[in-house]
């Protein structure tokens, strides 16, 4: 039988919960991962992927001294993990790892891809989204105090205006929550986008580290603008062509 080694994150916000098992506590989220000699692990510090056994031995030489983080690719998987030194992060006295902002995306630069399963059942490609506007609303979990009325009444009335004009805008939210979770926290209201359940992985993607984060892409796939919920007037004041 494989060994396995079990590795566990904590995030100022929140995780996601598609696979590795999720618990909340005081306010925040704990989450595990399973790694085992057939998950690739790569050196930070080489690029290059590593065996198990190397791995282990590393661990055992030097504890405490690094830090397994998950690559998480297009559709939101952790699909590969990332051993680095400690001394290259920045980790909070509770073990919480904050997110490095040089390294998330930035105006006029095209986002990495991403294949997102909305609440519709329908799938999005951002390659396949190339001719439209798309709107990524990064999400922990659809209840108060950030999930609000208010909260989503801006973003509908941005797409209603931009609608009322000719100019469709892809729409899309990611969230900790399950399937079920969204069907009941979904208003029948418009709440200004397609819910995609278990998501959260994106955000690691992305590395938003603050939440609801909002970025707009052209048609093109560029980002075209970047702003938290309280700075949302930096999208909804653009003139989309």
């Amino acid at each position: 039988m494989a060994c396995c080694l079990i590795i566990a994150f904590s995030f100022q916000c929140a995780a996601q919960s598609d696979g590795p098992k999720v618990s909340r506590y005081n306010g925040k989220v704990s989450q595990q991962y399973a790694i085992n000699r057939n998950t690739p692990i790569v050196d930070h510090a080489t690029g290059r992927r590593m065996p198990y056994d190397a791995y282990d031995q590393l661990l055992k030489r030097n504890p405490g001294q690094y830090l397994t983080q998950p690559l998480i690719d297009k559709y939101g998987q952790a699909s590969s993990f990332e051993v680095i030194r400690r001394s290259q992060v920045y980790v909070q006295s509770n073990g919480a790892v904050m997110h490095n902002p040089d390294l998330m995306p930035e105006v006029g630069e095209p986002l990495a891809p991403f294949v997102m399963t909305g609440l519709d059942g329908k799938q999005y490609d951002s390659e396949k989204l190339r001719g439209k506007y798309v709107l990524l609303g990064f999400w922990v979990r659809y209840e108060k105090p950030l999930y609000t009325l208010a909260s989503t009444r801006v973003i509908s009335a941005f797409l209603e205006e931009n609608r009322r004009k000719g100019i469709e805008i892809v729409s899309l939210g990611t969230t900790l929550n399950t399937e079920e979770e969204c069907l009941r926290a979904i208003p029948k209201r418009n709440c200004g986008f397609v819910p995609v359940p278990e998501s959260y992985g994106f955000n690691h993607r992305y590395q938003i580290s603050e939440t609801p984060y909002f970025i707009l892409l052209d048609r093109n796939g560029i980002v075209k603008a970047m702003a938290p919920h309280t700075e949302f007037s930096k999208i909804s004041e653009l003139i989309l062509k």
